[in-house]
């Protein structure tokens, strides 16, 4: 669709978090409006980014949040927010950066690779569209985690680990079984009317399947190797630190931190937890619903 300033616009809803991309002529002809996206929506965005394909603007970088020493860094510039995708130490200039407003309702997207289809419809791409949504959810809005989500028509299961904690083996069983996977790899957790609720994202691992949709959890297992299903209860302590150690903490952000330890206090107060190791194979499936 084109908006007011006949700019082609389209909106991607994750977690119920709307945001908009805005494209110029440059990008208008690649078919916008004819995406065909389970994220595309019609909910109203809570930020809006201006999509440039062009050179990147010259900013002195005045203060450094966040440099990940990696793939990415965060600083302050002219009072907005800088994201980049590349450390302050790299030798190479990112080939990407997102200016977002103070409010973050706003920003534009400055992006100099070649343009090809796959811009579309991610226009931020790994890892900053993951980046930008951690900002968004600091915010109050939720956290990220390390997880696997299972839709069991309507009872919602959220099983945590970090890489080769077997998330993805955990997806293939339960889609045998006509479960429907929001996602194998990255989870969104909000607090929402005070119903804890977890959402799919765009981001998979091994397991490519993923749905936006939401639901909420009613129980939470931590993935942990093992030669037997095996089902052991975390009291509240033990399971926020084993969730701290899965989740996508801004640890550059003091608000945001005590907001994300306080929303993972909630979250394991109210939802069953338990350690959990499994067999890859049917009786796995069998074994949770039954607990």
């Amino acid at each position: 669709m084109k908006n007011e300033e006949g700019l082609k616009e389209f909106t991607m809803g994750i977690a119920g978090i709307g945001l908009s991309f805005l494209f110029d002529q440059k990008l208008s002809e690649f078919g916008v409006e004819d995406i065909d996206y389970e994220f595309i929506t019609d909910i109203r965005p809570e930020i809006k980014l201006r999509v440039h394909h062009d050179n990147l603007p010259q900013r002195s970088m005045e203060k450094k949040i966040f440099d990940s020493g990696n793939t990415w860094a965060l600083y302050r510039s002219q009072g907005k927010y800088v994201l980049q995708d590349s450390t302050f130490e790299s030798d190479s200039p990112p080939s990407q950066l997102v200016i977002l407003e103070s409010d973050f309702k706003s920003g534009d997207i400055y992006n100099i690779d070649e343009l090809n289809q796959n811009f579309l419809p991610d226009p931020l791409g790994y890892p900053l569209n993951q980046v930008l949504m951690m900002l968004l959810l600091s915010r109050g809005k939720g956290i990220m985690l390390h997880a696997c989500g299972i839709d069991d028509r309507g009872y919602g299961y959220l099983f945590l680990g970090n890489s080769g904690h077997g998330k993805s083996t955990i997806a293939r069983l339960w889609s045998e079984n006509k479960a429907t996977v929001l996602n194998d790899d990255r989870i969104i957790v909000r607090e929402i009317n005070g119903e804890l609720l977890m959402y799919g994202t765009p981001w998979p691992g091994d397991f490519k399947e993923v749905s936006s949709k939401g639901l909420p959890i009613r129980k939470l297992f931590f993935l942990r190797h093992g030669e037997k299903n095996s089902a052991v209860p975390r009291n509240s302590a033990e399971a926020v630190s084993m969730l701290l150690i899965r989740c996508f903490p801004p640890i550059w952000d003091k608000k945001g931190m005590e907001y994300t330890m306080d929303l993972c206090h909630r979250l394991v107060d109210k939802i069953p937890c338990y350690e959990f190791s499994f067999e890859p194979d049917r009786k796995t499936v069998d074994f949770v619903r039954n607990i």
